[in-house]
């Protein structure tokens, strides 16, 4: 039986959606999945150091397409028992065989019980590929007109590709700038997308410190709790969405913070 396959995408780079591949590999595997990533942000790989396996890539994805050995060759052992298929570093990333990597992905599948798809930010062939493999799909956005906009953009373009129609994922949220008007609620990403929405993952400390220390985002800080929320929710879209301002510190939540002067005065 052929294990399913997940592609994650953005309309632009620097709304998290590295991390978010290795973390939903991570709650995945702990559950004891068979977890394969594959890195298609060609020319300007990021996953292997997001899972701090930079050292250990000896041959990576167009190494596989390339003929110079085979997809099982090129994984690499990551942290919770997932393998990871590495960008290629160097050359045109515009060079990514679509046809190639459809291939790649149905082999894999058949040894994973997940195959996860980290798709370089914009809509270049990393984008294009993934959507050409046939896979589930999360667009992921931070609440915000710009990374809305270009996620609109290419959201269409995914199911234009013959992806099938993406789930929405909103990432980096804070009740504080929700209530200020400096972000958007999710559910008004939801409807102004007109997307699905299968999580929230709420601006975090300890996101920051997994990506520093490369190591995938697992535990119970609460955005390690929205990606779990996430997953169960593209299982049974029936499930309840869990109440991500009530999981954020109290620091995150309050109206005005202490000035700096106050806390020192007196000692």
């Amino acid at each position: 039986m052929s294990g399913q396959c997940l592609a994650l995408f953005s309309g632009k780079g620097g709304v998290g959606r590295t991390l978010l591949t290795a973390a939903f590999g991570a709650h995945l595997a702990s559950e004891g999945k068979r977890v394969a990533l594959v890195d298609l942000n060609t020319g300007m790989r990021g996953l292997d150091m997001a899972l701090g396996v930079e050292s250990r890539v000896a041959f990576d994805l167009g190494d596989v397409l390339d003929g110079l050995c085979s997809a099982r060759q090129a994984l690499v052992k990551a942290p919770g028992e997932m393998r990871l298929l590495a960008a290629r570093q160097v050359r045109d990333s515009e060079t990514l065989d679509e046809e190639g990597l459809r291939h790649v992905v149905d082999e894999l599948r058949e040894a994973f019980d997940w195959v996860l798809l980290d798709t370089a930010g914009g809509i270049g062939r990393g984008f294009s590929a993934a959507a050409a493999c046939g896979s589930q799909a999360v667009a992921v956005t931070t609440p915000d007109d710009a990374a809305i906009r270009c996620v609109e953009r290419a959201a269409g373009l995914w199911q234009r590709l013959d992806g099938q129609a993406p789930l929405l994922l909103v990432n980096r949220i804070c009740a504080r700038w929700v209530r200020e008007g400096l972000q958007y609620a999710p559910q008004t990403c939801a409807q102004v997308l007109d997307m699905p929405l299968c999580g929230v993952v709420p601006e975090d400390e300890q996101a920051m410190r997994a990506w520093l220390s490369k190591k995938p985002l697992l535990g119970e800080s609460p955005a390690a709790m929205g990606v779990k929320n996430a997953l169960e929710r593209m299982e049974n879209p029936a499930a309840k969405l869990w109440d991500w301002e009530a999981a954020q510190p109290q620091a995150e939540t309050e109206k005005e913070r202490k000035p700096f002067w106050k806390k020192r005065r007196g000692r």
